[in-house]
Order: structure tokens, then C-alpha cells, then sequence
């Protein structure tokens, strides 16, 4: 095998910008190649090495992706120190640093796809591939970035056509669960200038979960294609014009509406007649939890499920946590389509670059509502969004102390067909506002309505870097924003005309006399950093920021509510030592979340009676260490590593009993305020913030000469565990795990074939990723992935 003189491997190093988590597969496929490339991040704005950007940012390679088995969204929480990844239905939620834990009005940790934001969480179910890079900001980005990066931002950033060369890859996937994925892409010069990039792939397979009473229903499977296309133009050496176009689509059964699993009602130890969310037990079964006749040890009671007392199968449920007992087959449907544009023109010793995209995102999730066999409820979403934004910067690229970007930033998705809607049918005709129905066509609820609207947001931008010496530096940015949204909320479908409420097709509302509200609101956000070297390759940074979410509209007053706002001090450190075999990163944050959204009661009239209502007010306190770092141990042996440290709290913040309270009598452990049953969150943990996190990477070489290599790889994660419900319920806790992944990986001498079997999740971790309290105070979870396995087969991929 060909390797570099460890000493130039040693400079290459120490100039490149490895991930602060600098995963050990990206960085040992490139100990094999005759030229390290350089991989660098555009965290602000600018090309720069990681190691010299005074942020807290990791970067995973597209090859680290494919060593570690990071698919898509759910799966990169492994990578990033701090990160976890809520999942439910169609919404993956990450929260990092505490921010997106409770109380905002829209994402808080968003997704960016090659620096454009994505305005549903939907949209960053797309798989990753043919990825040059993901780049994750740790802490607000406020005065950079388009939209809502409250605690962070994650970017993935594609690879991009290459004029230089013909050049092709291929890759085949088999595992268990009956999973076949095909993957490929093409890049074609078409002359000189011009150059075409085609990837596509396509997934199949079975459920994670096994529905007992009806295979069609199996959930957590995959059916998914994705196809993108690129035309790169370079009429000359500074200027670059990529237009991207790209399909993605998922018809799999996915996760249910809400979380998947039913596991019963929390009950009193003492007394099973009344409901006890702090320090109860999980009756298994879907109802109302009177007792049963004769039994007054038992609870029971009749409920849409059946009634347990005398027996019905439907009302129990299947122990197994990967098992269902379900009757309804789920319609489930998402497509994107998106078109970015990127032009780059360097011209008078400055950037130009213009980002622009326009996204046209549609959803259907149609579910089992009552969780058991019966034929009886069905539940679910759908929505459009379709948007459109500009970024356009202008950044200074001369030889100075002074180094600037300004920019403008344009965000619109208040298109009249962004349209959303919770669905609510049944299945059986009943006395009930239910004539007609059959499972063929569902019966829509007399009170379903829709809503639209949509936000339009402009924001102009800047960030200046000075160096006071030829180790000092001081940055200032500043970003002002103004924002305006609307909304309208649809008729309900109305008592009566029942003809009109059939289905299958979805139903059609109207906005007869309804009001487009409308609120508006501007911030302004502010950056300043210094970062010193200590020596050539070691410097340390402090730096506040702060960051800002729209408020929602207010009813009442048709103006925007307060905005969540989050200022956050940081610093840290970054070094490369050892002669460049040990890159070391550390960052210690404080932040302050406040005007989150919380319960409040607001008394009605001269009635004296208070409703419970979501408002501004709330408060967390997030502070916090992480190190991450990647250790070049001997020529063959290489560990990366990644520890957080987070010590986030509620600060004020007070959650409503809501569907625990049963006959109006507040659950165990609830106080009550003006009348409400709710619980108070002052001082307790945010949910899914773990006190620590730890990852592991440990890789080897070995070298067989002719016959090429080979690199086995094991990654630990170990979490402390973490809350998955905003209330302290005892049911809504995820205990602390260890999670190992194993892979080992085959490639020929001249890199171009590889094999690689891998298995996630070898320790078969039972991991919650949700909690939710439906009505009746059930409960449901979702569960992330269980052990799974199977192997790669790549050309160039």
C-alpha cells in the first residue's frame, strides 16, 4: 500500500481542518491517498480551516458518513458532542445545548441544505448522499444565518460537479429487515466550462416494527427515492454559477402520528382509581381507568379500545416494545422538491455569492388513532409548504488586518397554498357525527378545520474580523431582522351535510368571513469574539451572541408575541499537539433561553374563571462543557473522541396537567393555579439534555499489500439518560445507555472497490426518542432503531 512519509502527513495535519470531532474513518482514508485534501468549513461565510474559526463547530466528511453508518438526521447525534435527536411521526427535532427543549414557536436547531434553511423539520428526513461535508455550529448563529439558529445549526453541503474529469460511483446495501439500497451518482464535463452531476438512490425495507394483526402496518420501514441533479458553469476562473434541482420521496409506513407504541395508563400504586404520572406504574392497556365491576384492585373501565374488563383482546396491548397489535394500514406520503442556485464571483479582492432555493414540501400521515385492533379511529396531518429565500453576501478577500462579510437575506413562505391541518375520523358509523363511515371511507370529525399562512422574513447582515496583532483578534457582528407572519384559520367541516365528510379523499375546508391575522415584529442580534494564539497551533476565544425566534401571532391583538430570545457567552480553545497527531477542541457555554413559550391563565371576562394558555414568560438556564478531538495514536491506530457536559435547567417555566387531568381532579404530584392542574418546572432538567454524553472511535490498519486493506471500527456512545416529556413524569424518563456500532471495512489497493459490513446498535439498546400523553392520560412512545446490521459493496462511493 502507498502511504505518505509521516512526517508531510504531520504538516498536512496540522494545516487541515479534521472535525473537531474529526471522525477517525474520514481521516484514515485519506492517510492512503498521494495528496490530503484540505477540508475546510464555511461556518462563517468564508472558506476557513476549522481549526482557526473561534466557534465551536464539528465537521463530518461525506466518507466519515458512510464509515459510520450516519444516513440521515436520526442517526447523527453519535457524531456531534451534546446533540440529541427527538423523533416522532414525520418531525425530527434536534436540540443541542438545551435550546429546542421546550417552548419555542418554530425550530430552534434548524437544518441548513448547502446553506439554505429548511422550514419544516419534515424536509431533513432526506437521506444523505453524495455529501462532501455536514457542518454543525454549536450555539447561536444569529448574525450569519437565515432563520431560527437559536442553539445551532446543522449544514449538509453536497458535492458539486467537477469539470475537470469523467467520473462515476456505485454502491449496493443488503441487511436484515429485508434492506436493499442502491446509491450512485455521475459527473459528465460536458467542455471545458461546464460539468453535470446526477446522484441518485433508492431504499427498501421492512418495518423495525412488527404489526401482529396486520403485516401491511408494519411501522419504522423504509421505501424511499431520491434523485438530484447538478449543472455547474464556470465561464471563467472566478466566476461559478451551480444550479441544483433535486426529488426526494418516502412512502414508507414511517412512525404513527404522535409516538408508536401504546403502553398503558400511569396509575396510583395505592389507589388505581386515580392517575399518578410522578412516581406511579404503566397499567398496559388504552382506556379510561375506572375499576373494573367485582375488581377494585384492577383498573379498567370501557374506552375506543375495548373494554379490558371483560376481556377484549383489542383493549390489551402487546408487551413486546417492537410489536403492534394494530388494524389500520397507514397512509403516509412525503415529497420535496427543491431548486437551489449558487453563484460565486470573485472580482475586486472580494466574494460575491449569491445562495438562493425554492422548496415545494407536501405531507400526509394518516394513523391508527385507538392503538389496538378494532376498526374504529384513525388520526394523522397534512400539510404544504412551499417557500422561497435569497441569501447574498459580499465578503473581503485581501491581504489585511481587517477581514469583513456584509449580506442580505430574504426568507417568503406566505404562498396561499401552505395549508395544514390535524385530522380526526372514524372508521365505523355511530350515533356520534360518524354516518357513513366504513374502513373504505373514513368519516372526517364535524370539528376537524384547516389553517394557512406563513412567514415573510428580510434581514440584512454583518461581521468584521480585525487583527489588533499577529495574535489578537476581535470580531463584531450584527444582524437586524424583520419579520411578518400570518395566519388563517379555516371553518370546521360543521355539524350536519355528513355526505360531505366521507372520505377517502382528504376534505375540503373553506375561510368564509375568516380574517388573515397578521403580526409584526424586528430584532436586531449581536455578536463580538476575541481569539488569541497562545503559540502556532494552539488558540483560545471567547465570544457572546445572541439569537432570536419570531413570536407567534397574537389573536387577540393581530401583533406578533414576544420573541424567544437566547444570549449565550462562550469560550474555548483549539490545538493541534503532539507534532500534529493530536487535535484537541474545547468549549465551555453559558445561555439564557428566555420568552418561551409556557402556561399561563388568563381570566375570562367577569367570570372569574381562568383558562390555562400558552404565552411568553418562560426561562431555561443552559450551561455547559464539550471536548472533542481525534488522536493519530501510531501510524495504523487512530481514536476520535467526543464528551459533553450539560447542565441545562428550567428556569421559570410551568407545564400543563392537560390530558392527565381526569374529572377534573388534578394527577398526583400537579399543583393548581387559579383552577388549572399544572406542573411546576423551576430548577428541574430540560428534557432531552443529558448530563453527559461520551463517544469513542477506535479504529486499525492492516495492511495486506496486493490484497489492499483492512480497517475495523468500533464507536461507544455512552448518555446518562434524559427526560422525554416536559413534565417530571416517571414514564417520560430514558434511562442511561451504552450503545456500541461495529464496522470493518475492505478496500483495494487502489481505493476504488470496497466492502464494509457494519452493525448498529450491536448492543440492541432499547432508546426512547419520544413520550407523548394522549388523551385519557395514555401513554405512547417512539423508540429509536434497534440492532440492525448488513453490508456495503462500493465502486468510487
Amino acid at each position: 500500500m502507498n502511504r505518505k512519509p509521516k512526517s508531510l502527513l504531520k504538516s498536512a495535519v496540522a494545516l487541515s481542518v479534521a472535525n473537531a470531532l474529526v471522525v477517525s474513518a474520514a481521516y484514515a482514508q485519506e492517510k492512503d491517498q498521494q495528496d490530503i485534501e484540505k477540508i475546510e468549513v464555511t461556518a462563517t461565510k468564508r472558506v476557513t480551516s476549522i481549526q482557526e474559526v473561534p466557534l465551536a463547530v464539528t465537521a463530518i466528511g461525506g466518507d466519515a458518513l458512510v464509515d459510520m453508518q450516519i444516513t440521515d438526521i436520526l442517526s447523527i447525534e453519535k457524531a456531534i458532542p451534546g446533540v440529541t435527536v427527538a423523533s416522532f411521526g414525520n418531525n425530527p427535532q434536534v436540540i443541542l445545548r438545551g435550546a429546542g427543549s421546550a417552548g419555542t414557536t418554530d425550530i430552534a436547531v434548524p437544518i441548513y441544505h448547502n446553506n439554505m434553511y429548511l422550514p419544516t423539520s419534515g424536509q431533513a428526513l432526506a437521506g444523505y448522499m453524495d455529501v462532501e461535508r455536514i457542518e454543525a455550529l454549536r450555539g447561536p448563529q444569529g448574525t450569519l444565518f437565515g432563520r431560527n439558529t437559536f442553539g445551532g445549526l446543522i449544514n449538509v453541503i453536497t458535492k458539486k460537479p467537477d469539470t475537470e474529469e469523467f467520473d462515476f460511483g456505485v454502491a449496493a446495501t443488503l441487511g436484515d429487515y429485508g434492506l436493499q439500497k442502491y446509491e450512485g451518482f455521475v459527473n459528465v464535463p460536458l467542455g471545458d466550462n461546464i460539468a453535470f452531476r446526477l446522484t441518485a438512490a433508492d431504499e427498501q425495507r421492512d418495518g423495525y416494527v412488527e404489526n401482529i394483526n396486520n403485516p401491511d402496518g408494519d411501522l419504522k420501514d423504509s421505501d424511499y427515492t431520491y434523485v438530484r441533479g447538478q449543472l455547474l458553469f464556470t465561464p471563467t476562473e472566478d466566476l461559478s454559477i451551480n444550479l441544483t434541482m433535486s426529488h426526494w420521496k418516502d412512502t414508507g409506513n414511517g412512525s404513527l402520528n404522535w409516538a408508536y407504541k401504546a403502553a398503558g395508563i400511569p396509575l396510583d400504586k395505592n389507589d388505581p382509581t386515580k392517575i399518578n404520572a410522578i412516581d406511579g406504574y404503566l397499567d398496559p392497556r388504552m382506556g379510561v381507568y375506572e375499576g373494573c365491576a367485582g375488581e377494585p384492585d384492577r383498573a379498567g373501565g370501557r374506552s375506543q379500545a375495548g373494554n379490558v374488563c371483560t376481556g377484549d383482546a383489542s383493549a390489551s396491548i402487546v408487551n413486546d416494545p417492537r410489536k403492534i397489535d394494530y388494524d389500520y394500514t397507514p397512509i403516509r406520503e412525503l415529497e420535496e422538491t427543491a431548486v437551489y442556485l449558487n453563484v460565486d464571483w470573485e472580482v475586486a479582492s472580494h466574494s460575491l455569492v449569491l445562495n438562493a432555493a425554492a422548496f415545494d414540501y407536501e405531507a400526509i400521515n394518516l394513523m391508527d388513532a385507538e392503538f389496538s385492533s378494532m376498526a374504529s379511529w384513525v388520526d394523522g396531518t397534512y400539510g404544504t409548504t412551499k417557500s422561497k429565500q435569497v441569501d447574498f453576501t459580499i465578503s473581503s478577500l485581501f491581504d489585511g488586518p481587517l477581514q469583513y462579510t456584509f449580506g442580505v437575506y430574504h426568507f417568503d413562505s406566505q404562498d396561499p397554498d401552505n395549508k395544514s391541518a390535524y385530522l380526526f375520523g372514524s372508521l365505523t358509523e355511530s350515533w356520534y357525527a360518524y354516518a357513513g363511515a366504513t374502513p373504505e371511507t373514513p368519516s372526517w370529525a364535524y370539528w376537524n378545520n384547516e389553517g394557512r399562512g406563513g412567514t415573510k422574513s428580510t434581514a440584512l447582515y454583518g461581521q468584521a474580523t480585525y487583527a489588533l496583532t499577529d495574535k489578537l483578534n476581535v470580531t463584531a457582528g450584527i444582524r437586524h431582522t424583520k419579520d411578518d407572519r400570518e395566519s388563517q384559520g379555516s371553518n370546521s367541516l360543521g355539524w350536519g351535510n355528513w355526505e360531505d365528510h366521507l372520505g377517502p379523499d382528504l376534505p375540503t375546508y373553506n375561510y368564509d368571513g375568516k380574517e388573515v391575522e397578521r403580526g409584526e415584529d424586528s430584532n436586531t442580534d449581536y455578536r463580538l469574539g476575541v481569539d488569541y494564539d497562545v503559540a502556532s497551533d494552539v488558540m483560545v476565544y471567547a465570544s457572546y451572541a445572541t439569537a432570536y425566534i419570531a413570536g407567534s401571532t397574537d389573536l387577540a391583538t393581530q401583533k406578533l408575541l414576544d420573541p424567544q430570545t437566547n444570549k449565550s457567552f462562550e469560550i474555548g480553545f483549539k490545538s493541534t499537539l503532539f507534532d500534529g497527531d493530536l487535535r484537541l477542541n474545547g468549549a465551555a457555554y453559558n445561555a439564557k433561553y428566555e420568552g418561551l413559550t409556557t402556561t399561563a391563565f388568563i381570566e375570562q371576562g367577569d367570570t372569574g374563571v381562568a383558562v390555562a394558555t400558552q404565552v411568553p414568560g418562560g426561562s431555561i438556564n443552559s450551561r455547559g462543557i464539550e471536548l472533542e478531538g481525534f488522536w493519530d495514536v501510531t501510524e495504523d491506530l487512530v481514536v476520535d473522541f467526543g464528551v459533553s457536559l450539560d447542565m441545562s435547567e428550567y428556569d421559570e417555566f410551568i407545564v400543563g396537567a392537560g390530558n392527565l387531568v381526569w374529572n377534573g381532579e388534578a394527577p398526583i404530584g400537579a399543583e393548581t393555579i387559579n383552577g388549572a392542574h399544572v406542573f411546576v418546572m423551576d430548577g428541574e432538567n430540560t428534557p432531552y439534555t443529558p448530563d453527559m454524553t461520551v463517544g469513542v472511535g477506535i479504529s486499525y490498519f492492516f495492511d495486506l499489500g496486493d490484497m489492499g486493506t483492512v480497517k475495523p471500527y468500533v464507536h461507544t456512545y455512552y448518555n446518562s439518560g434524559y427526560m422525554t416529556n416536559r413534565a417530571p413524569v416517571f414514564f417520560g424518563e430514558q434511562d442511561a445507555y451504552a450503545k456500541v456500532d461495529l464496522s470493518v471495512k475492505w478496500q483495494s489497493v487502489d481505493g476504488d472497490f470496497t466492502v464494509q459490513a457494519y452493525v448498529n446498535n450491536a448492543t440492541d439498546e432499547l432508546i426512547q426518542t419520544y413520550t407523548e400523553i394522549l388523551s385519557r392520560a395514555r401513554v405512547a412512545y417512539d423508540y429509536a432503531a434497534p440492532r440492525n446490521m448488513g453490508i456495503r459493496f462500493g465502486y468510487n462511493f
